[in-house]
Order: structure tokens, then sequence, then C-alpha cells
């Protein structure tokens, strides 16, 4: 048995999704510094900068896991610095809950327009297989 992984990388072309969350964070960040020019009683304005970014980085990738994590940033983002100061974290009920929605409808929105815009024909990573070449060779023999 092989101590190798195979499958792990992504296809020749594909950006990793590790690299995509980082890029994903900056649009959050971004977005964060162009919602704090709103006031502060204007939450809707505000939360829309951050869920129409979130929106547009789904469409753009090719994957879940990169929009998932970076809505998730973009909550703690809009919800520590938008609504509380200094990156506090608090829950605020119904309202944030109501945001996680929202951000979750980007994300699923943001997916479907970027598979209706790219087409089923977007190469998708391949499947990892069980069993490395090692194996096949002795089966073979």
């Amino acid at each position: 048995m092989s101590g190798f992984r195979t499958g792990v990388n992504p296809p020749l072309g594909q950006i990793p999704q590790g690299i995509l969350v980082g890029v994903g964070s900056l649009a959050v960040i971004a977005a964060g510094f162009v919602a704090s020019a709103f006031p502060p009683a204007d939450v809707v304005p505000r939360y829309g900068v951050l869920v129409l970014v979130v929106l547009a980085f789904a469409a753009a990738t090719a994957g879940w896991t990169a929009p998932l994590l970076t809505a998730v940033i973009g909550f703690l983002v809009f919800d520590g610095f938008l609504v509380n100061t200094l990156g506090q974290l608090t829950w605020h009920g119904t309202p944030d809950g109501l945001r996680l929605i929202a951000l979750g409808t980007a994300v699923i929105a943001g997916r479907l327009v970027g598979d209706l815009i790219h087409g089923p024909g977007r190469e998708r990573p391949p499947m990892a297989t069980s069993h490395s070449p090692i194996e096949e060779d002795e089966h073979d023999a």
C-alpha cells in the first residue's frame, strides 16, 4: 500500500478552494469598508453590499466550500465590525438569523448563476480513488 494520497490536487486550471477562501475573505473585507460608508442606521444597504459580494463570489467559483466559508467570514465581519465595534461578536436573535439566511440564499443563487453562465460542461474535480496504482499492478500480475 502506497503512502501517497491521490485525488487531492485540483485539476489543471482550477484554483484550490483554500486560495479561493483567502480571495473571498479579501472581498468581504473590501465589502466591509464599502458598507461602512453607509450610516449605521441604514442596516439593509450595509448588509446588501456584503450579500451582493458573496453572491458574485459564489457565481465566480466552481465549488461550494469557498463560497460557504466566505459567507461565514462575511457574517462575522459584519457582526463584529459593522453592527458592533472592535470585532466584538454577539448574537442578536432574529435579525442575525435573517442575515444568515440572506447569506445562504446568496451562496445558493450565486452557484446557480455560475452554473448557468458556465454551463453544465464546466470541468468538475475527479473523484478520488480508494486504491493506488501500485495495487492495480499487483492485481494485474
